[in-house]
C-alpha cells in the first residue's frame, strides 16, 4: 500500500506541475513554453531510464522527486523568464522519467495479481486530478501552486520502495530496448498517440477559447475520477484491448461536439478508456532489464507526437478538428489490432 501512495503522490506532483503551466501557456504565457515541456520529455525518459534499469528505479525516483520540488521553490522566489524555461525543462525532464519510474514499480510490486490492471489504473488517476487542481490554480493563484507541488514530492520519496530486483541488467537499457523490442515499442506509441490527441485538446487547447471553459474542464474531468479505476477494472475482466476499442468508439462521437459541453464529456469518457489501461499494456509488454526505459520513451514519444502536432495545426493554421484527429486514431486502432492482449502475462 506505500507503493501505491508514494507512487501515487509522486506522479501527482509531476502532473499538476506540467499541466498547470500547459495551461498557462494558452493563457499568460508565451506558447513555446507548452511545446518546451513535451521535447525535453522524451530526453527524461531516456536518462532517467537509465537509472532506473540500470542503477535502481528508486533512486531513479528520489531524484526526480527532489529537483521537481527544488525548482518549484525557485520559481516562486525568483520568477523571470530565465527561470520559467529552466522550469519548464525540469518539468519535462523529470516527467519524462518518473511515469515509467512509478508505473514499472507498482507493477514490479503486484506483478502476480489479477487485479493489476485496477492497481495501475490508479496512477493514471492523477492526471485528471492534476488538471483539477490546475484549473482552479487559475483561477486563484496559479504561483501558491508551486509550494503546494514542492511539498507533494517531497511526501512521496519515504513512500516508494522497489519491490522486485533486477538481476538481469544491461548496460545499455534504450540499445537493447530498440534491438529487441522495436516493434513493442512502435505499438505502444501507435496505441497512445490518439489519446494524447484528445487529452491536450479538451484540457489545455480549449483555455484558448477563453476562461468562462474552466468550469466544463472541471466538470469533465471530474468524470474521469470515477472512469479511470472503472476501466483499470474492466481492463482485468474484460482484457486491456477491448477497453482501448471503448475509448476509440467514445472518441469518434466526441468530435462532432467540440468544444461544447457534449464533446467535452465525450472526450473524457473516451480518454478514460484510452488512458486506464496504459500504465498496464506499457509495462507488461517489455522485458524487466529494459522495462522502465523502453515503457517510458514509448509513452513520451507518443505524447511529444499527439500532444503537440493536433494542437499546433488547430492554434497556428485553425485546421479542421476531425481531419486533425483521423490520422491519429487510424493508427491507434491498427497498433491495437495487432498487439497480443496482456492481461494474463505476469511479468517477471
Amino acid at each position: 500500500m506505500r507503493n501505491i501512495i508514494g507512487s501515487f503522490l509522486s506522479t501527482l506532483a509531476e502532473w499538476y506541475s506540467f499541466f498547470l503551466f500547459s495551461q498557462l501557456s494558452f493563457v499568460i504565457f508565451p506558447f513555446y513554453i507548452f511545446i518546451l515541456g513535451f521535447i525535453f520529455r522524451f530526453l527524461g525518459g531516456i536518462i532517467f531510464g537509465y537509472l532506473g534499469d540500470r542503477i535502481n528505479r528508486k533512486i531513479a525516483l528520489i531524484i526526480i522527486n527532489l529537483l521537481i520540488s527544488i525548482f518549484s521553490l525557485l520559481l516562486f522566489f525568483f520568477l523571470n523568464t530565465f527561470t520559467l524555461i529552466s522550469y519548464r525543462v525540469i518539468q519535462g525532464l523529470t516527467l519524462g522519467g518518473e511515469w515509467g519510474g512509478a508505473s514499472t514499480i507498482l507493477l514490479e510490486a503486484y506483478a502476480k495479481s489479477k487485479m493489476r490492471g485496477f492497481i495501475l489504473s490508479l496512477i493514471q488517476l492523477t492526471v485528471p486530478l492534476a488538471i483539477i487542481l490546475s484549473s482552479i490554480s487559475i483561477l486563484v493563484d496559479w504561483k501558491i501552486s508551486l509550494l503546494v507541488i514542492s511539498a507533494i514530492s517531497l511526501i512521496s520519496i519515504p513512500l516508494i520502495s522497489e519491490s522486485m530486483t533486477v538481476s538481469e541488467k544491461t548496460n545499455f537499457p534504450l540499445l537493447d530496448a530498440i534491438k529487441e523490442d522495436w516493434d513493442g515499442i512502435l505499438k505502444a506509441i501507435g496505441i497512445k498517440v490518439s489519446e494524447s490527441a484528445i487529452f491536450y485538446l479538451f484540457t489545455s487547447y480549449v483555455f484558448y477559447l477563453g476562461y468562462k471553459v474552466t468550469g466544463i474542464v472541471i466538470i469533465a474531468t471530474s468524470l474521469q475520477l470515477f472512469l479511470i479505476p472503472f476501466f483499470g477494472y474492466l481492463s482485468d475482466i474484460i482484457g486491456r484491448k477491448r477497453v482501448e476499442y471503448i475509448g476509440l468508439s467514445f472518441l469518434i462521437f466526441s468530435l462532432p461536439f467540440f468544444p461544447n459541453f457534449l464533446g467535452e464529456v465525450f472526450m473524457s469518457i473516451s480518454d478514460s478508456a484510452l488512458y486506464a489501461p496504459q500504465s498496464s499494456i506499457f509495462t507488461e509488454i517489455f522485458k524487466k532489464k529494459y522495462r522502465y526505459t523502453a515503457s517510458s520513451i514509448s509513452y513520451q514519444l507518443a505524447s511529444l507526437i499527439g500532444g503537440t502536432i493536433p494542437s499546433i495545426l488547430l492554434y497556428s493554421l485553425k485546421a479542421n478538428l476531425f481531419l486533425v484527429i483521423l490520422p491519429f486514431l487510424l493508427v491507434s486502432f491498427i497498433s491495437l489490432l495487432i498487439i497480443s492482449e496482456t492481461k494474463s502475462i505476469y511479468p517477471r
